[in-house]
Order: C-alpha cells, then sequence, then structure tokens
C-alpha cells in the first residue's frame, strides 16, 4: 500500500505516506511497479493504492548473463493487481539529497549504489551540475540528432568525476594486484522526460540545473532521477563551443580528431554504409571547417579518423580552404591523405595537410597485412582494421628554414565487447597486439634514426594509465606496468620512452570523451624524447564531448560535429633557448621549462 509518486511509460511508483514511513534511515521508504504498456487506471499520481504482485530484484537479461555484479532494482512485478483506496493524496516530501549521501559505506546503500536506500523515493536536489550533457540519436544520412533527455550530473560542488585505472568495479573481482575503479558513484543520472508528460532538457556540461526533485529510479546501473512533470526543473550557465589557445608566431601546431563516421553522399559498393543526403554532407562539411578554423586556428597538420574515403577527405580540404580564403584569410591549401584500410564499416584514417607551410615528403601505410592469432579459433586473423599512416614533412619555420617531423596517425579498437564473456578474450589479445605493433614500429625508427622526431596521434581507444586489461599506453611509451597489474602484459617495447602530451595538461583537462557521466582521454598524442625540448603544450577544443547530440544538425555551430573533442598540440621551432634548463638525472634527458 502507498501513494502514487510518479508515472512513466511501463509502470509508476509508489511510497509510504510519511506519517507510516519507518524509522529505518538505510532502508527506502518506495518501491517501483512494472505494469507493463498500457498502464492500469489507477496508476494515477496522487492515488493511493494497494498493489498485489511478485516482489523481485530486477536485472536485465544481458545483465544477468555478463556475470557482473550490477545493481538491481527492487520492483513489484508478474502482472500486478491495482486497486484504488483514495484519490487526491498529498505525496511525500521528497529527501533532500546531500554529499553525505555518498560517503562510504555506513550510508546504507552498496559501494555501487549508495543511493539505494533512496530507490524508488522522491527525492530533491537543490542545485546539480552537469558533467554529461543530454544524450540522443543520431540519423546519419540526414546528419541529425535526436534528444533522449538524458544527462548525468553531480552536486554542485562535487568535483567533476574523470575515469581512473582499472577494471570497473561491477565486474567479477580481478585477481592479483589489478586495479579496480569505482564507478564514480557520485554520479547521478537524470532522464529528464522519464516520467510521464515530462519535460525534455537539453543541457551542455558545466550548466546548472536547480528545483530538481521527482522520482530515484535505476538505469544505465546508475542511480537515476525522474523529474516531476508538473514542476519542471531550472537550467543556467549553458556553454558554447571553447577554441583551443591561438598559437604564437613561432609555434607550429599538430591536431587530431575523430570525425565519427564521416561519410559522403556518394554510395560505395564495396562497404554497406549509410548514404547521406547532399544536404547533409554539406552540412557536415561547415560543422568541420568551422572547427578546424575557429577553434583549431587551422593546424599544420591534421591527423583524421573515421573518414570514408579520400573523396570525402578532398571534398573537406576543399571546404576548409574555401571558407578560409572567404574569410579574407591567407589559403591554408590544405591537402589530403588518405589510404584505404581494414575497416568492415569504411572508416579510415588520414591526413589534412597545410601544403601553404607543411611540404610532404612521403605518406606510407604499415601493417595492413599484419595478423594476430584469434585466441577463439587459434586462426590468424587481421590485426590492423585501421592500419597506422605515416608522414614524413618538413615545416618551414617562420625565421627560414625548416622543422623535419614524422607524424603517426592512429586509430586502434575499442573497448567494445571487452567485458562480454565470449568474445572479451579476442577483444583483449587484438587490443593488445596492436598496441605492441604501434610500439614496435616506433622503436624500429628509433633505432635506425635516434635523432628523427616522432609525434604518433590519433584515437587510442585507450587511457592514459592502466585498464586492467592491457596498459596499452603504457606498451606504447616503453613503460608498461609489471607482470600481475593487468590481465595481458607486456615487456618493455619502446627505449628511450616516449612521453604522452596530455599528460602535460591540467588535470581537468585531461579529456576527449564522456562516457556515462566520466570524462576520460582515449585520443593521445605521444612523442619521442627527440621532440620533448620543442613541446610547448596541448589542449583540447571543447567542442563535442560536453554539448547535446540534439546539436548535430545545426550546421551554423560546430558543436556535436562527432563525440570527440579534437586535442592541439603546441611546438616552437627553436629548442633550448632560454625557457630551458636541460637536466640530467639517472640517465634521463628532460627539459624543464624555467619560466
Amino acid at each position: 500500500r502507498g501513494i502514487v509518486t510518479g508515472v512513466k511509460s511501463t509502470g509508476f511508483f509508489l511510497q509510504t505516506p510519511d506519517a507510516q514511513a519507518d524509522s529505518d534511515p538505510r532502508t527506502s521508504e518506495g518501491i517501483a511497479v512494472f505494469t507493463g504498456s498500457p498502464l492500469p487506471a489507477a496508476a494515477v499520481i496522487g492515488n493511493l493504492v494497494n498493489v498485489t504482485g511478485r516482489v523481485i530484484e530486477f536485472q536485465s537479461a544481458a545483465d544477468q548473463a555478463s556475470g557482473a555484479n550490477y545493481p538491481t532494482l527492487t520492483e513489484i512485478t508478474n502482472s500486478p493487481v491495482v486497486t484504488v483506496i483514495a484519490s487526491a493524496q498529498t505525496r511525500p516530501a521528497p529527501v533532500t539529497v546531500t554529499p553525505a549521501d555518498f560517503v562510504f559505506p555506513a550510508n546504507g546503500g552498496t559501494p555501487t549504489e549508495p543511493l539505494e536506500k533512496y530507490e524508488a523515493m522522491r527525492v530533491r536536489v537543490n542545485s546539480l551540475t552537469v558533467v554529461a550533457p543530454t544524450d540522443g540519436f543520431v540519423t546519419e544520412t540526414s546528419a541529425t540528432g535526436t534528444s533522449d533527455g538524458v544527462f548525468y550530473g553531480v552536486l554542485s560542488g562535487t568535483p567533476r568525476p574523470f575515469r581512473e585505472p582499472g577494471i570497473e568495479l561491477f565486474q567479477p573481482a580481478p585477481t592479483g594486484n589489478i586495479p579496480q575503479f569505482d564507478t564514480n558513484a557520485e554520479r547521478l543520472r537524470v532522464d529528464s522526460n522519464g516520467q510521464t508528460g515530462g519535460l525534455r532538457l537539453e543541457v551542455t556540461s558545466g550548466a546548472t540545473v536547480t528545483n530538481l526533485v521527482g522520482v530515484l529510479d535505476l538505469g544505465a546501473h546508475t542511480a537515476t532521477l525522474l523529474p516531476d512533470a508538473a514542476t519542471p526543473p531550472a537550467v543556467s550557465g549553458n556553454i558554447t563551443a571553447q577554441a583551443a589557445p591561438t598559437p604564437a608566431p613561432d609555434e607550429f601546431t599538430l591536431a587530431s580528431a575523430n570525425l565519427e563516421r564521416f561519410f559522403d553522399d556518394v554510395d560505395d559498393p564495396n562497404i554497406s554504409e549509410p548514404i547521406l543526403t547532399a544536404q547533409a554532407f554539406q552540412n557536415r562539411l561547415r560543422k568541420a571547417s568551422l572547427m578546424f578554423r575557429n577553434l583549431l586556428h587551422t593546424p599544420d597538420i591534421i591527423g583524421v579518423e573515421e573518414v570514408e574515403n579520400l573523396s570525402a577527405l578532398n571534398a573537406l580540404a576543399t571546404k576548409i580552404n574555401a571558407d578560409t580564403v572567404t574569410a579574407g584569410q591567407a589559403n591554408p591549401n590544405y591537402q589530403a591523405f588518405l589510404q584505404e584500410g581494414n575497416d568492415v564499416g569504411g572508416i579510415d584514417v588520414g591526413f589534412l595537410v597545410k601544403s601553404s607551410r607543411v611540404n610532404v615528403i612521403d605518406v606510407t601505410q604499415y601493417g595492413a597485412d599484419a595478423t594476430y592469432i584469434n585466441p577463439l579459433t587459434n586462426l590468424p586473423e587481421t590485426l590492423n582494421d585501421r592500419p597506422p599512416l605515416l608522414l614524413r614533412a618538413t615545416i618551414s619555420a617562420p625565421c627560414g628554414g625548416s622543422f623535419p617531423l614524422t607524424v603517426i596517425v592512429n586509430h586502434l579498437r575499442s573497448f567494445g565487447s571487452i567485458e562480454n564473456s565470449t568474445e572479451s578474450p579476442r577483444v583483449r589479445v587484438k587490443r593488445l597486439a596492436q598496441a605492441q605493433f604501434l610500439a614496435n614500429l616506433i622503436q624500429a625508427r628509433q633505432a635506425a634514426n635516434p635523432a628523427e622526431r616522432i609525434v604518433s596521434l590519433g584515437d587510442y581507444n585507450a587511457y592514459q594509465f592502466n585498464d586492467g586489461y592491457a596498459d596499452s599506453i603504457g606498451i606504447i611509451k616503453g613503460t608498461p606496468v609489471p607482470t600481475g597489474q593487468a590481465y595481458l602484459a607486456s615487456p618493455v617495447l619502446v627505449q628511450p620512452n616516449l612521453f604522452n602530451l596530455v599528460e602535460e595538461a591540467a588535470p581537468e583537462q585531461r579529456y576527449s570523451y564522456v562516457f556515462g557521466g566520466n570524462a576520460q582521454a582515449i585520443d593521445h598524442a605521444v612523442a619521442t624524447p627527440t621532440l620533448r625540448p620543442y613541446f610547448t603544450r596541448l589542449a583540447y577544443a571543447r567542442v563535442n564531448a560536453d554539448f547535446p547530440e540534439s546539436l548535430r544538425g545545426d550546421a551554423t555551430r560546430p558543436e556535436r560535429l562527432s563525440d570527440h573533442d579534437p586535442l592541439l598540440a603546441y611546438f616552437k621551432f627553436t629548442a633550448l633557448s632560454e625557457r630551458y634548463l636541460v637536466a640530467y638525472s639517472g640517465g634521463e634527458t628532460r627539459a624543464v621549462n624555467i619560466t
């Protein structure tokens, strides 16, 4: 028995009247009722009802099959019978959620779901700071996005949650010294139109949401607040795109940008790709041009990922060049370089090179025929879906002379199915093998020419730290974690060690992607020590990861061209000037900025 406090498409929420609530702070006064659609006539907010059915801890079939320890939702199900006792009752007062509710362990919850004590109850959040924008769905043929009303936030004043080392706490406990990631349970998921009649909110990261009152549900393994439809929350502080700093006259820049399935409007009979309308493709070109010109300041060399073919990349180069001239600026004369790889979806890596300043020596693809042994079949399979593409070039310095440079653009295998009980062995081994292939490629060049200046950049689908399965970035840098700290270990393959430019950014800026409310860096640039004296800084243009999916179709704005933020690495043409002190310690050479 209880008062109906909220209604959604497949059921409703029931809560004990305040006067009858128990005094146990560890237990919830609410419960979810699953009825399916259509809802029973008695499911009206304010009705005091009696419900008869079976109580279960609900978990999806996929979650049950995974073997993971995902949170469950207590609900009444099995075609429950609902009868009205009285109508027009006052709903229970919402409980205000405070930072103390996220303190472990004596809070009545579990390490993965600290708000379980408020499950299915009415709650209030006085002020929520958005940490992941409103998500949605993409219609690729029209290059548009549709909002689903879901975003993530933390109580205002709580630091933004970042992905941390290790395997998620939901997964089976790892062995040895493999770290575990606690999933950042301080995140609160908001389904702004989760209740019937609710207002769909469009928010960016950094916005503030107030007057947030509703029922606490569970979704995407996360405590999820469904705001009351009758009293929608207020939103303030939505942001717009933020440009990376303008390079100095004596700097050159390298960029990496995942363009997220950048397909054109021509049917390629060799792949089964979405074919954009002519207008949709032009809109994507416009958004990309705005991003590269206004937010990244037309970098000298751009590594791009997820582009369909050379024709699409040529169209982008032409668009940026024309738009730059129209804006009254010097033509960068971008040239496109792309070689087809092995991706079954038809996406490739490539380069846009500012030929007004950069002289290309050659562009070479590596590892297109490389294989690894699939542990599920013990047979060789293609290793590199998007083989590394290596560019050798010289960049003209403003005071004369040129700067030789080697750039490798990469797109390594994603985390997809890494925790799937069937596919995980293959995925983990392939990710390890790809990291080792790239490490060996760089090491071979270092050994052949210790003076070569190499930058490897792109979408690594890996963190700057150990994910517990394999330390991909550590392997590529030459600093893999010791045996026992990851399921798949690797010997040291690179010497001298590379350095990750992302780690030079301020800690709060070390992200290019937001997943499940956690900011994370999966786009990187690593370089040989020969470039350390020239490197000055790294920045991300904030244009995609912090913006709602609904902006994808607005061709007048650069936001949400993709789901990754592009990075920009800055280098000076001269090294070891008065800005630097060279220190020798333990055989390591470091250039330390002393300004």
